[in-house]
């Protein structure tokens, strides 16, 4: 991952980066969190896990495209995408490691051997919907972590130069029955009404060309940068 400092022209409340963000064209989940007069919002596309009884859902979401500018490049820049062997090896690493989860710890594991595609204005993502029934223990995935998460999550705190914070972490809420969900906090930024730092990140396997992984990475951050600059598009 990488964080890119910003620095507003004039004071700004949370509310202001909310509200932009939510009426925005950036989608996903719009998330929020207020400590003293710092913070962290930003608005993430992956599902980390939602439960409702004993049922249970996750997404696999790996691999990066290009939108394009018009459906039919988006539609061969997709084609592309699928058949990426970098890209698919990237995606292959969540896929295995949400399925194992799901099989160690739930019944009626249902996990697509083949992905779909998650188109979004500035990116495309390689996605595999994953359901099960009962689970516990899904974060971090190799996605935010690297694999094997253990010796992955070490290397990336030695190699990184700054505290990722609550970048990449869960966020989401459990009622009362214990039924919740939770996002991976990705496309995000931490404040303080003056100046901020927003953070995105991209998956490194065999393949990876640096100069792709830095733009791709670029792309990411203008979801949140899209709440500053007024732009009618934003990356998603």
């Amino acid at each position: 991952s990488r964080r890119q400092r910003l620095v507003a022209l004039e004071p700004f409340s949370s509310k202001d980066l909310l509200v932009n963000l939510i009426d925005g064209p950036a989608r996903g989940t719009v998330l929020l969190y207020r400590y003293a007069d710092v913070f962290f919002c930003g608005c993430t596309p992956e599902l980390l896990v939602r439960k409702r009884g004993n049922e249970v859902e996750s997404m696999c979401l790996a691999g990066t495209c290009p939108a394009g500018a018009n459906e039919q490049e988006r539609l061969r820049l997709a084609d592309e995408l699928m058949a990426d062997k970098k890209n698919r090896a990237e995606h292959d690493h969540v896929v295995q490691f949400i399925r194992e989860v799901f099989r160690r710890t739930c019944y009626d594991v249902d996990v697509p051997a083949t992905p779909g595609i998650l188109p979004l204005t500035h990116v495309q993502h390689l996605c595999t919907p994953a359901s099960a029934r009962m689970l516990e223990g899904v974060h971090p995935t190799p996605a935010v972590s690297g694999t094997p998460v253990g010796e992955a999550s070490m290397l990336i705190r030695s190699i990184e130069s700054y505290n990722r914070g609550f970048f990449a972490g869960a966020c989401g809420y459990v009622d009362g029955a214990g039924d919740g969900e939770f996002s991976v906090a990705l496309r995000t930024g931490v404040f303080d009404g003056e100046v901020g730092w927003v953070y995105a990140g991209c998956g490194i396997v065999a393949g990876s060309v640096a100069d792709d992984e830095y733009d791709e990475i670029g792309m990411k951050l203008k979801t949140v940068l899209s709440a500053f600059d007024g732009e009618e598009e934003a990356a998603r």
